[in-house]
């Protein structure tokens, strides 16, 4: 084959490449990592942010969505953040860090209900303020946050739980070291594992049950595998959305901006949808034949002297910091 046709075939093989790249490349892209499925909110959060940086940006800033677990485990998340492995990513504050400050919104009745959190983690509010500044000790820094709702809800094989008796002897699958040394406190034997692993934990009956939020019983698709849930709202649910401190000073100021709007922007639609999707979960389950109990005012304050020694637990171990922080909570709970 002579030159001038292989020269040809080169330029014949090149020519798609060209014709299909993008007119406006971006200048900048973000890959970020989270773990739950696309039907879940926080999941479709995730695509809101990139969506909303992308317009704020002209297309300057694009960030590559990776959901349910795609890259990473949620445990996996926080090391590859810092280390670089992916830009950005989405946790349960407790799964971020072990330290007291990340445990503050898995302590059980925080919360009066989903105002007064958003009054928590409105961008000038305590926790907001506390947990940041405890990410940016770790090399990260915190772009929002999102409403995960309702947590330490129940699904189960066994029986229905109703009062804290009723987990005696139960092995149920914690998501931290709090929720487990609440389980404790119940009665249950607490099981620490991955959000992905509790369907086949219950269903090849390693477990007898899990908590989690009633949002991931349905997304999760643990109502499959469960007979029983129980509501308890006992914690409430916060996803931190962090990206490594390095990558994000690395960022044009114009950049930096966008993506801290937009992650605003996201926290205030969370804090509807997470209310809304909790509701329409409940019912999922009981539409699905899922024998369930909301926890009435009364049994919550029952199951609140259950807790007592998980949070005699977190006393022990929380720095003044970490107490300061709870005390602006409580005092921001009848706040207008």
């Amino acid at each position: 084959m002579g030159m001038h046709r292989r020269t040809m075939l080169g330029a014949l093989v090149a020519a798609p490449a060209l014709l299909t790249r993008p007119a406006h490349a971006a200048e900048v892209t973000l890959r970020y990592a989270g773990t739950l499925p696309t039907s879940h909110h926080n999941a479709q959060g995730q695509q809101r942010l990139a969506d909303r940086v992308k317009e704020l940006t002209n297309g300057e800033v694009e960030i590559q969505v990776f959901p349910a677990g795609q890259l990473y485990g949620a445990r996996d998340i926080p090391t590859a953040v810092v280390s670089g492995g992916v830009d950005m990513g989405h946790n349960l504050t407790s799964v971020w860090s072990t330290d007291a400050v990340a445990e503050i919104p898995d302590l059980p009745f925080l919360f009066a209900d989903a105002a007064h959190a958003e009054r928590c983690w409105d961008p000038n509010g305590p926790l907001h303020r506390g947990f940041s500044a405890h990410m940016e000790r770790r090399r990260m820094t915190m772009v929002h946050t999102m409403f995960f709702g309702s947590l330490f809800d129940f699904g189960n094989n066994v029986r229905l739980i109703r009062a804290p008796a009723d987990l005696q002897g139960l092995k149920i699958r914690g998501y931290g070291r709090l929720s487990a040394e609440g389980l404790r406190a119940l009665g249950a034997s607490p099981i620490v594992m991955s959000p992905g692993e509790m369907y086949l934990g219950i269903q090849r009956g390693t477990i007898d049950g899990a908590i989690t939020g009633v949002t991931s019983l349905e997304s999760r698709k643990i109502w499959e595998v469960v007979r029983h849930a129980t509501i308890t709202g006992a914690a409430f649910g916060v996803m931190a959305v962090n990206i490594s401190t390095a990558r994000f000073n690395a960022l044009k100021p114009a950049h930096r901006e966008a993506l801290l709007k937009a992650g605003e922007e996201v926290f205030r639609w969370s804090v509807q949808e997470s209310d809304r999707r909790d509701r329409a979960s409940t019912q999922f389950l009981i539409d699905k034949g899922i024998e369930t109990h909301i926890l009435s005012p009364e049994e919550k304050t029952a199951w609140g002297r259950g807790f007592a020694p998980a949070v005699a637990a977190w006393e022990g171990r929380a720095s003044a910091e970490a107490k300061q922080i709870v005390a602006a909570v409580q005092a921001l709970r009848t706040a207008a």
